[in-house]
């Protein structure tokens, strides 16, 4: 385990981008983008994963990159897991992250577009996440690194 990531996590901070951040330090930036149909004129929000790195890669080059979080809504136990979710520091962001049964973080994944997350189930392997202003996030808990984004808020 990364300690820097397991005391920021107890103080209530995980990594501010859109990214998934394990306990060990390794880190998966994402990256995400909207797309719209001219003839509808609709808009698709996705997100991929955009390149590996690990805390100190990321810390070499700036040093200010914790949120401050909250877990407001809830948990749930899926399997040996704990799952939490909440909101970060701006209002405008969402999170969800696993639990190891001894409190210590598995895995965090910050989201700077979803508002708040105020509800995630579990549905066949699949983390679902709904944020308050209608995003809704699918995680595949089998391979974390496809994440879809089902709906976007509904202001977009």
């Amino acid at each position: 385990m990364n300690k820097k990531i397991q005391d920021k996590w107890k103080q209530g901070f995980v990594i501010g981008y859109d990214c998934i951040a394990y306990g060990d330090g390794y880190v998966v930036m994402g990256d995400t983008y909207c797309v719209e149909n001219s003839e509808t004129k609709k808009v698709k929000r996705h997100w991929f994963p955009l390149c590996d790195t690990t805390l100190s890669g990321i810390e070499r080059h700036h040093e200010d990159i914790w949120t401050e979080i909250d877990i407001f809504h809830g948990s749930f136990k899926y399997k040996d897991k704990t799952i939490v979710f909440g909101d970060g520091a701006m209002g405008n962001e969402g999170y969800v992250a696993s639990l190891n049964a001894d409190k210590t973080l598995d895995w965090s994944i910050f989201f700077t577009f979803s508002n708040p997350i105020h509800k995630a189930e579990v549905k066949e392997d699949h983390l679902i996440c709904y944020g308050d202003t209608g995003a809704i996030i699918d995680i595949d808990l089998n391979n974390m690194t496809k994440i879809k984004v089902i709906q976007q808020n509904n202001w977009s």
